[in-house]
C-alpha cells in the first residue's frame, strides 16, 4: 500500500496528470467541439485535417468533455493530488510544531524572555505553545505553513469537480427562427451527455419570439438578445430571455446564447417543370455594412447542387438595421459555382434552371441548453487555488526562536521559510529591538 501511495504521489506523475488535463482543455479550443461549433466550421476543420481524422474519430475529440477517458484521467489526477494534500498537511503541522533553529540567523544574545515576547508581539509575531521554557518559538503568519496545502487541495477539488461535470453533464444546441417552436421529442442540432447521464430533453416546447440586435456607432453588434417562451407540459408559458453576455436559467438548465445568429431567408424556387420548392437558409449576421455574412451550404432532395448564400445588411449600404438586406444566392457543385443571383425582399431572379423569389426575412439564433452539476465546485476549487497561492507567496511564515542560556536569558534566532532577502529589513528591525539597551 505504501508503495502504491508513493507511486500515486510521485511528483512526475502528479505533474504529468495535471499537464495532461490542461492539454486536453487546450485541445478542446483547437479542435471544434460539436455542440458549440458552427456546422460549417466543423466541416471545414475536418476537411483541412484529413490526416488526423482517424485519431479524432477514434477518441471522439469533437466531444472531449463527454468521454469516459477524460473523466477517468481527471479522477486519477484528483486522487493523486488528494493523497499529496494529506502529505502536505502532515508536513505543515510538522513545520508549525518544529522548534529547531537550524539554518536560522542569530539576532541577539542574552535577551530576557519577557523582552523577547514583547519585541515579537510588536513586530507581529505570535508566541506558540511549547513543551518547556528551554526553547520558545514565535511565528508571523503561521497560516503560511498551509499555503501549499491549499494549492494542492484547490487543484484536487477543481479537477475532481470537472470529472463529476464530465460524467454527469449533458447539453444540446438548436437553431431557431423567429416564430419557430422546438418540441421536447425533436432532435437537437448537436448534443452530448456524460457516461452517467441520460440524453438531455427540453422540459417543454421552446419558441423563439424575437431576436433583438443592437449596434453601436461603429456598426458593431453591442447587444444580442433572444426572447423565448417555454411552454410547460401543464400549459403554463414561461417567458425567457437569453443574451450573448447573459445566461438565462430555468430550473437546473442554463440557456446560453451563441455568437451564431443572423437572418433567415425564406425562398421559393420554381423549376422548369413548374414544381415549386420552399427553403429557408440561415445566414450569419454581417459584421459591417461592407462585409457579408455567410451561410453553410444547404443540400436539398430536389437538386444535385448545394445552395449557398451570403448577405449584406443593407442593399444601399446605409444602416445595419434597415430591414432591406441584399442576399446573394449561389448553386454550387462542390467548390465550383454553377449559378448566381442577387435578391432583395419580394424580388424575383433566375438561379440556373430555377426561378427564385425572396419571400421573407426573419432573424435566427443558435442556443445551447446545458445541464451541468458541479460547476460551483469547480469555481470553488479555483478560489482555493488563488487563496493558497496568495498565502504561500505573499505570507511566508517568519520564525523567531529563543534558546535558553545558562543564566536564564535567551539566544534569539530568526528564519523565514522563503524569500529571505525580501524580509531583511524586518529582520534587522527585530534584531535592533532585541538588542536595545544592551552594551
Amino acid at each position: 500500500m505504501k508503495r502504491l501511495k508513493r507511486l500515486m504521489t510521485a511528483r512526475r506523475l502528479s505533474l504529468g496528470l495535471i499537464l495532461g488535463s490542461a492539454a486536453l482543455l487546450y485541445l478542446s479550443t483547437v479542435i471544434p467541439q460539436q455542440v458549440e461549433a458552427a456546422p460549417g466550421a466543423l466541416a471545414a476543420w475536418r476537411a483541412g485535417h484529413r490526416g488526423l481524422l482517424w485519431l479524432v474519430d477514434l477518441l471522439r475529440l469533437h466531444n472531449i468533455y463527454a468521454q469516459p477517458w477524460f473523466a477517468a484521467l481527471n479522477l486519477f489526477a484528483a486522487l493523486s493530488l488528494a493523497l499529496s494534500s494529506w502529505d502536505q498537511f502532515a508536513a505543515a503541522r510538522r513545520r508549525l510544531a518544529a522548534d529547531g533553529s537550524s539554518a536560522a540567523e542569530l539576532c541577539a544574545e542574552s535577551v530576557p524572555l519577557e523582552k523577547l515576547y514583547r519585541a515579537a508581539r510588536a513586530h507581529g509575531y505570535r508566541p506558540l505553545a511549547t513543551a518547556g521554557a528551554e526553547r520558545v518559538k514565535c511565528v508571523k503568519y503561521p497560516w503560511g505553513y498551509f499555503g501549499n496545502l491549499l494549492l494542492h487541495l484547490g487543484i484536487a477539488l477543481a479537477i475532481f469537480a470537472s470529472s463529476v461535470v464530465a460524467l454527469t453533464g449533458r447539453q444540446g444546441s438548436l437553431v431557431l427562427v423567429e416564430g419557430e417552436q422546438r418540441e421536447p421529442q425533436e432532435p437537437w442540432l448537436a448534443s452530448e451527455a456524460g457516461a452517467l447521464a441520460a440524453p438531455l430533453r427540453l422540459p417543454g416546447g421552446l419558441r423563439l419570439n424575437r431576436v433583438r440586435v443592437g449596434f453601436d456607432r461603429l456598426n458593431q453588434a453591442s447587444e444580442v438578445t433572444s426572447e423565448l417562451t417555454l411552454t410547460e407540459p401543464g400549459g403554463r408559458s414561461v417567458p425567457l430571455s437569453a443574451a450573448i453576455n447573459r445566461i438565462e436559467r430555468y430550473g437546473n438548465l442554463r440557456i446560453y446564447h451563441s455568437a451564431q445568429y443572423g437572418d433567415a431567408f425564406s425562398l421559393t424556387l420554381t423549376g422548369a417543370d413548374g414544381a415549386a420548392h420552399t427553403v429557408k437558409i440561415a445566414v450569419q449576421q454581417p459584421v459591417s455594412l461592407a462585409e457579408a455574412g455567410y451561410s453553410d451550404d444547404l443540400a436539398t432532395a430536389w437538386s444535385p447542387y448545394l445552395l449557398s448564400a451570403k448577405s449584406f445588411a443593407d442593399v444601399k449600404g446605409r444602416s445595419m438595421t434597415s430591414g432591406n438586406p441584399l442576399v446573394v444566392l449561389r448553386l454550387m457543385n462542390g467548390a465550383k459555382e454553377v449559378a448566381r443571383t442577387s435578391l432583395t425582399l419580394g424580388a424575383t431572379g433566375t438561379l440556373g434552371e430555377y426561378r427564385v423569389r425572396l419571400d421573407g426575412v426573419e432573424k435566427w439564433a443558435k442556443l445551447i441548453v446545458v445541464d451541468l452539476k458541479g460547476m460551483e465546485a469547480v469555481f470553488a476549487g479555483f478560489a482555493v487555488i488563488i487563496l493558497g497561492g496568495l498565502i504561500h507567496y505573499l505570507m511566508p511564515p517568519r520564525e523567531l526562536f529563543g534558546v535558553r542560556e545558562a543564566d536564564g536569558s535567551y539566544r534569539v534566532y530568526w528564519r523565514t521559510t522563503a524569500f529571505g532577502e525580501c524580509f531583511a529589513e524586518e529582520r534587522d528591525r527585530l534584531a535592533a529591538a532585541l538588542r536595545k539597551g544592551q552594551r
